[in-house]
Parts: structure tokens; C-alpha cells; sequence
């Protein structure tokens, strides 16, 4: 390690400087820290625009008191919140209220009739799409009405029906006496296990790049050749590494700074605009897991950097990082799927297995950590495996990099790239 110093931290100085001083990264910096705040009060943001909204749907029917018996169910079942979101009213006239709803006044007209077996049918007349919120709770209301209507054909008191219609009492008794905080706060812990995928997914990608292009701008300006006189290429790979890398982590740290102050601003915001509280959205998140997150983040990322600096070296024109760093991208975006595929099944005897290859741990560990249970011993072995691939890593890129960094004029290849780890220096 010594070895490296001081010229790597030179080196690492210089990049780091290079980077952030530039008035492209500044601009871009405070444009992703505005467009992460804007995400975070996104919700807010959402309900002030869009207003109170209030749906209103049009009951119909020849029989005039099945109109108004339906009516009232739905508007029970519709508004079982706080606040009425659904406004249900009878109609006389079935062509007065379609007229309606194709001019906009009204959102949906429900027409219900009984047929000679007594079962009721309903037509909904509305613009809205299939996958609309609001007619998916319309088609439940629906349903309850159409069994409550047959429980009383069949003869079954209104008040007994009421009982059948009660609550269920339903209770989940996990093998892992841990699993029930889970259960607890689990929609907010997945929604941040989707988060902490993305966000690993765009710094590796992203930041990765940086690393790569570097490299190749320094060889295709020929400055590549002053450096190499001074420093040794295992410095020059350090130093690029250390300071690009952490360039795009500030960059990163901006925006997800930005991001978690919008979430924590979420409830004044609220109730400075809407006179309500909404929600502190990270009050119920398991925040431990940004520990290990942080751990398995760096090393990842610096494992990522390695191999994209090594690659990187071989290009000798910024045109061709691209094309040298595809395998990267493959195996990032790897990762990436995988852990998407994974979120939803994270007891699964694969995905355990490959959240301890130091490629996906970084997406796979703390996401099950969220939304499932990590065993002790899958840390230690995550962290053992992880340390041993950054070794081999650091080897690989320092190889390919002391040759990479003296190639020119010469086509980035597979074949090239098995050269330079083979030759003796």
C-alpha cells in the first residue's frame, strides 16, 4: 500500500479537482439535487395540484328504489376513509346522465338491473381506463352490493348480513420470531428496497463511465505519456479510481441529501399547503440498513471502478469506452434485474446464493435486509468475499491497465485485453 503513496494521492487529488471544479459538474450536481427534491415533495406537489378531487358516479335504474338502495351501499362502501373522495347520486333519467358523463360533468353513470332470475347485472358508462384506481374500487363496491342483494333474496336478515360482511380476523405466526417487524412497516421498507437497487444500479453505471473515460481522454490527449514518467500505472489506477470515484459520490451524496431532506420536509410542506400532516415517509423504514448499505456500496462500487479503469485503459479514443466496457455493463445491469427479480421472492434458495457474489451483493443484501431476514453469517461471508474480489480486482486492473495505458492505434478487444494480463511485468 505504500507503494501507491503519495503519488496516487496526487493523482486522486488532481481527478477529484478536475471533476468538481468544472462548471459542468456544478451545473448538472445542483440540477439532479433539484430534480431529487422535486421527487420527494413529488406527493405533495401531486395533491395540491390535482386538488380535492371528488368522483362523482350517477346510479340509474327503471326500479326507482333499487337506484336509491344502491346508491346508498355505494356511497357506504365507496367512502369508508376520512374524507368522501366518491360522490354517489341517484339519477332519473338514464340519457340525461350518460349526457353527462360524455361532456365531463359527471365520471361515470352505473346502470343496475334485475333480471327474471332476480341476479342484478350493472353497465358502467365511463372514459376511464381499465387499469383506473377509481373503477377498480367501483367493480369491489360492486360485488359486495351483489351479495348482500342475494343473502337477502335468500333470506338472510340485513343485520346478519352486516356480521358476514365484518372484518376477518387474520393473523400471520412467522417461524423467525424477527419477521414480524417486517410486517410491520413492510410497504415502506419495500418501497426504499426498490430505491436502494436503483440508486446502486446509476452509480455504478454512471460513475463507473467516469472512471473509463478518464483514462481514455488522458490517452487520446497524449498526457497519458507525461503521467506514466512520473508515476507507476498501479498509481495512475489507484489515483484515477480513488478521485473519480469520489467526484461521482459527491455528486451522489448531493442528490440523495436533496432527496432525504424532501422526505423529511414532506409533513411541513403538507400542512403548510394542504392544512394537513401527511405521513413521515421514513418513520417506519428500518434505517440500520443504510450501514451495511454504505459498506456494500462502497465496496462494490470500487470493485465496478476497478474493472471499468482497467477497461478503460484500453481505448484509446473516448468513442471506444463504450464498446470496451460493454461486459460491465452487462453484469451491472445484471445485478440489477436480478435483484428486481429477487424483491419479490427474497427466501428463494438462488437469491441467497447469489447475494453473496460480491457483483449483486451490493443490490441483494441490503434488499433482503429490508424485506426479509439476513442471516449473520451471510454478512460475514458477503464482506470475506467482497474483500477477496477487490484483491483480484486491483491485480486484474493493474495488469490490464500497465499495458493498456501504452496501447495506441490499436482496436479494443477480448483478445487484447487476455494479452495484457498474460504478459509478464
Amino acid at each position: 500500500m505504500t507503494s501507491l503513496l503519495p503519488n496516487a494521492r496526487h493523482i486522486a487529488r488532481r481527478e477529484y479537482r478536475q471533476r468538481t471544479r468544472s462548471r459542468t459538474f456544478v451545473i448538472v450536481s445542483a440540477f439532479l439535487a433539484v430534480i431529487g427534491l422535486g421527487i420527494a415533495l413529488f406527493p405533495v406537489v401531486g395533491r395540491l395540484i390535482a386538488g380535492d378531487q371528488t368522483t362523482t358516479i350517477a346510479i340509474y335504474s327503471v326500479d326507482a328504489e333499487l337506484t336509491s338502495s344502491t346508491a346508498l351501499s355505494m356511497a357506504h362502501l365507496l367512502n369508508t376513509g376520512a374524507e368522501a373522495q366518491y360522490k354517489v347520486e341517484a339519477a332519473d333519467d338514464a340519457a340525461s346522465a350518460a349526457t353527462d358523463v360524455r361532456s365531463g360533468k359527471i365520471d361515470g353513470l352505473l346502470r343496475v338491473t334485475r333480471g327474471a332470475d332476480g341476479e342484478l347485472a350493472f353497465d358502467v358508462l365511463t372514459d376511464a381506463g381499465p387499469n383506473d384506481q377509481r373503477l377498480f374500487a367501483v367493480r369491489q363496491a360492486v360485488v359486495q352490493v351483489n351479495i348482500a342483494d342475494r343473502l337477502q333474496r335468500a333470506g338472510v336478515d340485513p343485520a346478519q348480513a352486516g356480521q358476514i360482511f365484518a372484518e376477518t380476523a387474520w393473523k400471520v405466526t412467522p417461524l423467525d420470531p424477527n419477521a414480524h417487524r417486517l410486517e410491520e412497516n413492510f410497504g415502506a421498507n419495500y418501497v426504499l428496497a426498490y430505491a436502494l437497487v436503483i440508486l446502486t444500479f446509476m452509480a455504478v453505471i454512471t460513475y463507473g463511465q467516469w472512471v473509463a473515460t478518464s483514462v481514455a481522454e488522458e490517452k487520446s490527449s497524449r498526457v497519458m505519456e507525461l503521467l506514466i514518467t512520473a508515476a507507476t500505472p498501479r498509481q495512475l489506477l489507484a489515483g484515477k479510481v480513488i478521485g473519480n470515484g469520489a467526484a461521482g459520490l459527491t455528486q451522489y451524496a448531493v442528490v440523495v441529501v436533496a432527496a432525504l431532506a424532501g422526505l423529511l420536509l414532506q409533513g411541513l410542506v403538507a400542512q403548510y399547503l394542504l392544512g394537513d400532516k401527511a405521513g413521515a415517509p421514513l418513520e417506519d423504514v428500518n434505517l440500520w440498513v443504510f450501514a451495511p448499505f454504505g459498506v456494500f456500496f462502497i465496496g462494490g462500487f470500487a470493485l465496478y471502478a476497478l474493472l471499468y479503469a482497467g477497461l478503460g485503459s484500453m481505448a484509446s479514443r473516448t468513442e471506444d469506452v463504450q464498446q470496451v466496457t460493454g461486459p460491465m455493463i452487462f453484469i451491472g445491469m445484471a445485478g440489477y434485474f436480478a435483484a428486481f427479480t429477487a424483491i419479490n421472492i427474497p427466501e428463494a434458495g438462488w437469491v441467497k446464493l447469489v447475494s453473496l457474489i460480491p457483483f449483486f451483493s451490493p443490490y441483494m443484501l441490503p434488499m433482503r435486509m429490508l424485506i426479509s431476514t439476513v442471516a449473520p453469517w451471510e454478512w460475514v461471508v458477503g464482506a470475506a468475499l467482497m474483500v477477496i474480489f477487490l484483491a483480484g480486482a486491483l491485480w486484474l486492473a493493474a495488469r490490464v491497465y500497465s499495458a493498456g495505458v501504452l496501447l495506441y492505434g490499436q482496436r479494443a478487444s477480448l483478445r487484447s485485453v487476455w494479452r495484457a494480463v498474460r504478459v509478464d511485468r
